[in-house]
């Protein structure tokens, strides 16, 4: 069994303890032994019990590849995806805040906007919506370039380049 499953097995053991293991694999054997006296086993119960338990630690090592695999692919489209939605919210925020603070929807608000316009948390305000704005613009160029290479991605080789 490789390493890590053992480590794996070991962080069962001490989340649930060794006698629960060591019961829930009793319960196997069992269903096993009832499962082999029931039909016709033509090879020997060691290479069946071998055979078995190879198939487990290939599967059980298929699983653990492919979530590890998973994982970074999670992680990166987190990364990437975390610039983005961090400009969004800070557009979609700074949008609100400044229509609250900068330009009330009353009378008062459209009398003292001219004033407010000079403030800078207003200024700091605007900075912000104008410049995310254009970093999504860029974002939204980025992600159609990417779409469009990927879409249209002609293959370059001749078949001369192809027979040698």
């Amino acid at each position: 069994m490789p390493r890590r499953f053992k480590k794996i097995e070991k962080a069962i053991e001490k989340i649930i303890g060794k006698s629960e293991i060591e019961s829930i694999s009793s319960n196997e054997n069992e269903n096993e032994n009832d499962i082999i006296e029931n039909e016709t086993v033509y090879l020997d119960e060691e290479t069946e019990i071998n055979k078995c338990s190879h198939n487990s630690d290939y599967i059980l090592e298929r699983i653990y590849n492919i979530f590890s695999h998973l994982q970074n692919i999670f992680k990166f489209i987190f990364g990437v995806s975390g610039i983005y939605l961090l400009w969004i919210c800070l557009h979609y925020f700074a949008s609100h805040l400044y229509v609250k603070f900068c330009v009330p929807s009353t009378i008062m608000g459209f009398i003292l906007s001219p004033f407010m316009t000079a403030t800078p948390h207003c200024q700091g305000l605007r900075w912000v919506v104008y410049n995310a704005a254009n970093m999504i613009n860029n974002m939204w160029i980025v992600c159609g370039t990417w779409v469009g290479s990927t879409l249209l991605n002609f293959n370059t080789q001749t078949p001369r380049d192809i027979s040698s």
